[in-house]
């Protein structure tokens, strides 16, 4: 994206796969006197009409004879900036963004299951109805892009470079076709990516999304308290998105460290101003060791609540497979768990 706005040229050529393309970019590109010419895949009627749909200036199908296309090009090229379409880059806002719930999910350590409890929280918030945004917001290890067999850009750097400059976000988010509800913002390809953000574009990303979605849904890995170096801060933003939730799910997993780091975190996060709720994953058939992880959980962090997730063979299951986990005891334990929250009223 980038270079496409960066480069001199008269005429930028895109294909029906190219990731960064939007209608946003499109009208950027022709704002600036460019035109954009569309390539596109004969046998495939829906990316022709995914590039309509950005609003290029031409189409012309990939098979195309190498003298008609530079025919195309030089045709373009010689229109005039006025000649061109253009489409204005509305940006939202305060007064047009509603009201979403905020929810954070994180964990103290790997392995708890802070992905797929955030995964399927968004997709059964998407299942009753609910116009939900699911981000990937781990700082040390975003995975949603492939658990969920998605491409890792447009992603959440994309987003917020998109809000550092004043333009909608909505265009950086993956629509799951068979949850037309959901959508998915990838986490950050790399770590450095964090550090080349300006503050505060984090709480603009919220907002943007809150424009056409009921819920936000965030991954916030194990929320790494920030790490002061001599090359910066590194670590914090997570926990910085955090105190922006209206409520954070903590999980943790029937195991020693897993509780004790779960109190750990607790206690970190307590003085936040979102409502937290602790939800104790992958519990087994011993109904001796639940109830006195419960327990324990509840002495240690005060609350009054533990909601429990059963172990469920369907989820390593849907990892491999990329997709939402399989009907069975997980799945209905998050959307009991969701309705006594109540995201799903």
């Amino acid at each position: 994206r980038e270079d496409a706005l960066a480069e001199p040229a008269a005429v930028v050529l895109v294909d029906d796969v190219t990731s960064f393309l939007t209608a946003d970019l499109v009208a950027e590109l022709q704002a600036q006197g460019r035109a954009v010419l569309g390539l596109y895949d004969p046998g495939d009627s829906q990316g022709k009409s995914e590039l309509i749909d950005t609003g290029v200036d031409a189409l012309v199908p990939s098979d195309v004879d190498p003298t008609d296309l530079v025919r195309q090009v030089v045709a373009l090229a010689a229109r005039q900036p006025q000649d061109r379409p253009s489409r204005p880059v509305a940006r939202p806002t305060p007064a047009t963004v509603r009201r979403c719930r905020v929810v954070g999910v994180t964990g103290p350590t790997g392995g708890v299951g802070v992905t797929e409890v955030a995964v399927e929280l968004a997709a059964t918030l998407a299942g009753a109805d609910v116009p939900t945004a699911l981000v990937d917001a781990d700082e040390l290890a975003p995975s949603l892009a492939q658990r969920l067999a998605l491409p890792v850009h447009p992603n959440l750097h994309t987003a917020m470079r998109a809000a550092a400059q004043g333009r909608p976000v909505a265009d950086s988010l993956h629509p799951l076709a068979s949850r037309r509800p959901l959508r998915v913002l990838p986490g950050m390809v790399s770590g450095e990516d964090w550090q080349t953000v300006p503050p505060g574009t984090d709480a603009t990303v919220l907002a943007d999304l809150g424009v056409v979605h009921r819920a936000v849904v965030m991954d916030l890995g194990h929320c790494l308290p920030r790490v002061e170096g001599p090359t910066g801060n590194r670590y914090g933003q997570a926990e910085g998105l955090a105190g922006r939730a209206d409520d954070l799910v903590l999980v943790a997993a029937p195991t020693p460290t897993a509780v004790s780091r779960t109190v750990e975190l607790y206690a970190r996060l307590a003085g936040r101003r979102p409502r937290l709720h602790v939800v104790l994953n992958k519990v087994g058939t011993d109904r001796f060791v639940r109830d006195e992880v419960v327990a324990e959980l509840r002495r240690a962090t005060g609350a009054g609540t533990v909601h429990t997730l059963a172990h469920d063979s369907a989820v390593p299951r849907a990892a491999w497979q990329g997709g939402r986990t399989g009907r069975g005891r997980f799945r209905r334990d998050v959307a009991a768990m969701a309705a006594t929250l109540g995201l799903t009223a």
